[in-house]
This record gives structure tokens, C-alpha cells and sequence, in this order.
């Protein structure tokens, strides 16, 4: 039986989850956020101060984590989205 973690960072903290694919909701329970809050994917690091992270993609739908992937859950309209 294969039992292996995939450790992603939210909001600047790792967590250590066994399934493969997250939905939006999903991350913000990670976390204890308000239904409102986005997702983003954080493409790029660090962001350029001061600048809005225009690489940096939000999450609408499920999609597949990988090991080292950084997130943020933000509320809406943080970065201007």
C-alpha cells in the first residue's frame, strides 16, 4: 500500500497531505478561510516588491498538487484579480 505525502506551502506555512488534488474549498479549510478567498498558485519568488505577482495563477477549479508548490489564500481582490 503506497502511502506517500505531498508537502505544499499556504500561506507561507507546509502542510503534508496524502491526496493529490485540492479544490478550492478544500485549500481554504486548509487554512480556516472565509468562503470568499482566493487561490493563487504562486508561479514566481519572490514577488517583486511592491509589484502584483502578474505571474502568479488563480485557482478556480480542483487541480493536481505537486511536492514544493507554494499557495496563497487571500482575501478577494488583494491582487487587483
Amino acid at each position: 500500500m503506497k502511502n506517500d505525502k505531498v508537502t505544499i506551502i499556504v500561506n507561507q506555512h507546509p502542510y503534508h497531505l496524502e491526496q493529490s488534488t485540492l479544490s478550492p474549498q478544500e485549500f481554504r479549510d486548509l487554512v480556516k478561510a472565509p468562503a470568499d478567498y482566493e487561490i493563487w498558485l504562486i508561479v514566481k519568488d519572490p514577488d517583486p516588491e511592491g509589484q502584483l505577482p502578474v505571474d502568479d495563477q488563480q485557482v478556480t477549479v480542483p487541480v493536481e498538487i505537486k511536492n514544493g508548490q507554494r499557495y496563497r489564500v487571500v482575501p478577494p481582490g488583494t491582487f487587483g484579480a
